[in-house]
């Protein structure tokens, strides 16, 4: 009954791992530190996968090859098998529904079949923490791969030490060692300041978690030993669960991705209080397996991997729809738990635990499969409701292969349209035009040529003056306009000329007062990507301006950035800051940004309704911000956007021109609107 109990508590720690990760991408600003409970998956699995392995092979035994095989194929079998029908369900349904998907994720498919997801994203410079506005369904994959290469080099140093014929204390030590060195590789990958994704995706840095999982089940032996005739051991084995578990949920609600800490301390930490939690469970310290055995985890914990499997994609599907679903994320996540836990529990029942046999789709064992299907083809049982399975496996099967076979990594229109304008950003001293743009360019310029010839509109537009618009621009210059106005628009005609050649919205939008303003006031716009291609508004509207943009900019890396741009002169009185959609806020780093900026200078946090699911992290976190210090303010873009998906772009994350235009518009109003009249009587 005890072993059972004890089995239950693992179920239960597997069923608190999974339930964190899923509200790490949901709930970021609750549980920030979510993806450290990853790393329990794998202290678990090399737990396990030890004490398994030691079981098919002897201590001091020749090597069983025979036996260790088959645990091998066994293993990778209770991986690949839900695997491979994910990959099925996901690739078909956007063969049927949504084929051009598939032409962005070919990659993303074969490297998460093949178990190399994570080298793949390493390789393509991919950052698992900015991607999710744009992101393949299968990117979370890169933990199967991490598990599996686990399991294979785990594998090969368990064979070399048994060669060695050294005790289960010996091989205890040396697994720490191993540790030790995954840990120390952490440091030396992990650059400060930069995107962390190398140590999140390298198997020489997640190896620590399975490799230190190992060395649980080895040094547990010797522990239990010690303490055998101990009276304080409960008090121990109690205390140990208690600083374990408590450490980890506070690391969980309290570290996030953003902090160098995370990669320099808490991650290595993480792998060993997981450790200690493990052996806790397997003593019995009813401090932890009290509760964690209670039914609702130990069931959740079960069903852990189908809903590892299928919280991403299905996160990702419903992101997808967010500016139909009202451009609320609550509803994205409410709808993303609720299809999760249906998906995930059919899945669990039919493929993970094999409730429904499917010939040649259920197991590795071909052979059995095709003697059950020559049985059946002896006893002319055709009616057999495994038959009819099997019929609609392999049709299945046909339409993965032709959705394998159409699937291409061609770049989305969105990023095409982002290298457009960031090559516009750019200065092109030879004049130089898109080379993908050219041949449209030389149409363009040939119609151009025939209008001017023939009076033709072939490209320029006819333009024919509306009665009604002529008429109430003349009530407005006439009746509306004060004599103060005017006389400020005819001092600055031509001004008010060039945004309306220029950028007609802004011209639009705002008052005589609030475009003379633009022009005058010194700003310095800073940020990711959305910053770097709104760099020729800049120099449109906002003349004594200047800006710095960096593609998937973070808050992590940002401040130090900001550090030198402040040293070096480059930050003017009033800053603009556009950060938040590659990654999440945290009131630290906002904390440290504002010191960097200087309490004399004026700071507006542009908050966001890019489709992402920290929107409501980024937007707290600034409200926040602009209420605790008296120089910072908030750019309230989520609101003013809001109904006007057309200031997208496809990524739904970037602005087009028009939405670019409405986003020097609310910023313009809100300096304008919070700066001192004293300090906007200056600029004027």
């Amino acid at each position: 009954m005890r072993q059972k109990k004890r089995v239950q508590s693992f179920d239960g720690l597997k069923g608190l791992a999974i339930m964190a990760v899923v509200a790490y991408h949901l709930f970021p600003s609750i549980i920030p530190g979510g993806f450290f409970m990853v790393n329990t998956f794998l202290v678990i699995g090399g737990f396990f996968f030890a004490r398994n392995i030691e079981k098919v092979q002897p201590v001091k035994a020749s090597i069983q090859w025979k036996a260790i095989g088959k645990y091998l194929l066994h293993t990778i079998e209770r991986l690949f098998i839900p695997l491979l029908w994910l990959l099925i369900f996901i690739v078909v349904g956007l063969y049927l529904i949504y084929p051009t998907e598939l032409r962005h994720i070919q990659s993303d498919i074969f490297s998460g079949l093949f178990f190399v997801n994570n080298i793949y994203q390493i390789v393509t410079d991919q950052s698992y923490f900015v991607q999710m506005s744009d992101a393949s369904p299968f990117t979370h994959l890169w933990y199967n791969a991490i598990h599996l290469q686990s399991v294979l080099i785990a594998t090969g140093i368990i064979l070399l030490l048994q060669r060695l014929k050294l005790s289960i204390p010996s091989k205890g030590i040396i697994w720490l060692f191993i540790v030790l060195l995954s840990h120390v590789a952490i440091l030396f990958l992990y650059t400060p300041g930069a995107d962390p994704t190398r140590v999140y995706y390298g198997i020489e840095t997640r190896f620590a978690s399975f490799a230190i999982g190992v060395a649980a089940a080895y040094i547990t032996p010797t522990i239990l030993n010690l303490f055998y005739k101990s009276r304080i051991k409960l008090f121990v084995y109690n205390l140990i669960a208690i600083l374990s578990a408590g450490g980890m949920i506070w690391i969980v609600f309290t570290q996030s991705d953003q902090k160098e800490a995370t990669y320099l301390l808490w991650m290595s930490v993480f792998n060993v209080l997981s450790m200690l939690l493990v052996f806790s469970i397997t003593v019995g310290a009813p401090t932890v397996t009290s509760w964690l055995s209670l039914k609702p985890l130990h069931l959740i914990g079960k069903r852990s991997y189908s809903y590892y499997l299928w919280y991403y994609p299905i996160i990702v599907f419903y992101l997808a729809f967010y500016r139909e679903l009202g451009e609320n994320i609550t509803i994205v996540n409410v709808l993303s738990l609720i299809t999760l836990a249906i998906v995930g529990e059919i899945f669990y029942r039919i493929i993970e635990s094999g409730g429904v046999r499917i010939w040649f789709g259920s197991s590795f064992n071909f052979k059995e499969d095709a003697e059950d299907i020559g049985h059946m083809i002896d006893q002319r049982k055709f009616l057999q409701p495994k038959l009819f399975i099997f019929i609609a496996y392999v049709a299945l099967m046909v339409l993965f292969v032709q959705g394998l076979i159409y699937s291409a990594d061609n770049k989305r229109v969105s990023l095409f349209e982002l290298e457009y304008q960031a090559f516009q950003t750019k200065p092109n001293l030879l004049n130089t035009t898109y080379s993908l743009s050219q041949p449209i360019i030389q149409v363009d310029e040939d119609l151009d040529q025939v209008d001017d010839t023939f009076e033709t509109v072939f490209v320029n537009e006819l333009e024919v003056e509306d009665p009604v618009e002529a008429l109430q621009n003349i009530y407005f210059e006439q009746e509306t306009l004060s004599a103060e106005l005017q006389e400020l628009i005819a001092e600055n005609q031509e001004v008010f000329d060039e945004f309306e050649d220029l950028n007609p919205i802004v011209f639009d939008e705002l008052t005589p007062q609030e475009l003379l303003f633009a022009t005058d006031v010194p700003v310095t716009f800073f940020g990711d990507s959305i910053a770097l291609h709104f760099t020729p508004k800049v120099d449109e509207i906002f003349w004594n301006g200047n800006i710095y943009g960096q593609g998937s900019l973070q808050l992590w890396d940002a401040n130090d950035i900001l550090r030198d741009m402040v040293r070096d002169g480059e930050v003017q009185e009033n800053l603009v800051v556009v950060l938040g959609t590659n990654a999440g806020l945290d009131q630290e780093g906002m904390d440290e940004l504002m010191s960097i900026a200087g309490e004399e200078r004026n700071v507006f946090f542009v908050n966001t309704n890019s489709r992402v699911m920290h929107i409501q992290n980024v937007n707290d976190t600034i409200k926040d911000t602009a209420k605790k210090y008296a120089n910072a303010y908030e750019v309230d873009w989520y609101n003013y956007q809001q109904g006007n998906p057309d200031w997208y772009t496809e990524d739904e994350v970037h602005h087009t021109p028009e939405g670019m235009e409405h986003f020097a518009v609310i910023v313009t109003q809100t300096m304008f609107e919070h700066l001192p009249e004293e300090t906007i009587e200056e600029i004027e």
